[in-house]
Order: structure tokens, then C-alpha cells, then sequence
């Protein structure tokens, strides 16, 4: 694992002073980039909070993705991280909505081979950045923390374009 101290109160401080909250739609990550957010500096003023959504019921339940779509593409695309960060906004009252979706180990059944995940970042509930991952793990709970590292440096990054 890779995320320092440092960036983690990077982090903390850029979203003090900006006044943002954030809070998080989570799949392929199982609840760890959660864990991450909570261990910043000055989480419980920043952090509202997150839901891990493993099965396409409890998305549509709670996250409002559209059936059919979800079931085209396994819940594993674009729009589906798109629909995820939206409503991480509305569900947790956050200024930002942060989510992921995707693999973190290969389904030869429906021939995924390449581990890859979609993030995006909503914004007032509106999508302002979305990036498709890549990880290069063996282990499922390697390549977690792969994304979860490439979530938080793509965070970092589109703070420092947006404020």
C-alpha cells in the first residue's frame, strides 16, 4: 500500500479549505477505499461516510442504477460508476460522490481477463471526472488496493484542475 501520510493529509487540507465533504459508492473495492478516507487527518469533518454495493439488486436499490443497463455490462462500466458517485452525493449529503466499479480478479465465464475499473467523481451531483483503471494485481486484495491508490491520486489531481 502505497498512500501515505502525507497524501492523506494532502488530502484533508485541500478539502478543509475548499469546504468539501466527501462520500463514496463502492464494488470492486469492498469497503477499502472507506477504510482509507477514514484514516485522513480531520476524517469525521470530511468523510460522511460510504455503501459497498456488490450485487446488482442492492445497486439499483440504493444507488438507482438502471436495471438493464447493469445487467448488459455485469455493473461494470462508465455510466454505471457515473450513476454510482450522483447518488453517493444525494445519499450521503456530500458535496463530492466518489465511486468505483470493476474487477479485481479475472471471470473467464464472461470472459474478463484484464483487471480494470471505472471511477468517477460527481460534484454538487453532477459528474466532473470519470477514469478508467487498470491493475496489474495477481491477488484480488492487491489489486484493491492497486485502485484505491489510483482513486485517491486521481482525486488529488482533479482537485488541484477544479480548485
Amino acid at each position: 500500500m502505497n498512500i501515505t501520510q502525507l497524501t492523506l493529509q494532502e488530502l484533508s487540507n485541500h478539502c478543509t479549505s475548499n469546504q468539501l465533504s466527501l462520500g463514496v459508492a463502492e464494488s470492486v473495492t469492498s469497503g477499502y477505499l472507506q477504510f482509507v478516507l477514514s484514516q485522513m487527518p480531520d476524517a469525521m469533518h470530511i468523510f460522511n461516510g460510504g455503501i459497498t454495493t456488490y450485487n446488482i439488486g442492492q445497486k439499483v436499490k440504493h444507488l438507482g442504477i438502471d436495471y438493464m443497463l447493469g445487467m448488459q455490462c455485469n455493473c461494470v462500466s462508465r455510466a454505471i460508476a457515473e450513476t454510482m458517485a450522483i447518488n453517493a452525493c444525494k445519499l450521503l449529503n456530500s458535496k463530492i460522490g466518489i465511486a468505483i466499479t470493476g474487477y479485481a480478479s479475472p471471470v473467464p465465464e464472461k470472459d474478463i481477463s484484464e483487471l480494470h475499473a471505472y471511477m468517477a467523481i460527481a460534484v454538487d451531483g453532477i459528474i466532473s471526472h470519470t477514469h478508467k483503471l487498470h491493475s496489474k494485481e495477481t491477488l484480488a486484495t492487491e489489486a484493491q488496493k492497486d485502485y484505491v491508490q489510483q482513486v485517491i491520486t486521481e482525486l488529488l489531481l482533479h482537485f488541484q484542475r477544479l480548485y
